[in-house]
């Protein structure tokens, strides 16, 4: 039960975070590519976000000090999962879990395993 109590209000955090955002959200605008240019497609990982994996990895690796000097994988699990949801946001549309499993997995299995564990989770599919 000692492990339960700490978890409690991230937990409560992340919902209402979560349960905020979501409502608010605006739909996504869906306007049809006129220039003839097919490279946003190629370039864009399949759920449609337009954030490279590149991109995801050198944010991770940047969060590596923030998430160690927080010291317990609660707080720093609570960290990345408002952090990393703020950080796509601005980028355009938010993937899931899956999508950013496989873009770290392919581009930086090392800096993915090391937030991982940081954070006490398995995968990204967790947040």
């Amino acid at each position: 039960m000692s492990t339960f109590r700490p978890l409690a209000p991230a937990i409560c955090l992340v919902l209402a975070l979560t349960a905020c955002t979501e409502a608010d959200a605006p739909e996504p605008a869906s306007a049809p590519n006129t220039t003839g240019s097919t490279s946003a497609a190629v370039s864009a990982p399949a759920g449609g976000s337009p954030v490279s994996a590149k991109e995801v990895c050198a944010y991770l690796d940047g969060q590596v000090p923030t998430l160690k000097g927080i010291g317990s994988e609660t707080g720093a699990m609570a960290n990345l999962t408002v952090n990393l949801y703020s950080w796509y946001e601005k980028q355009g549309p938010v993937p899931n879990g899956r999508e950013i499993d496989d873009q770290t997995r392919k581009e930086c299995p090392a800096t993915r395993t090391e937030v991982l564990k940081l954070a006490g989770m398995e995968s990204f599919e967790r947040l």
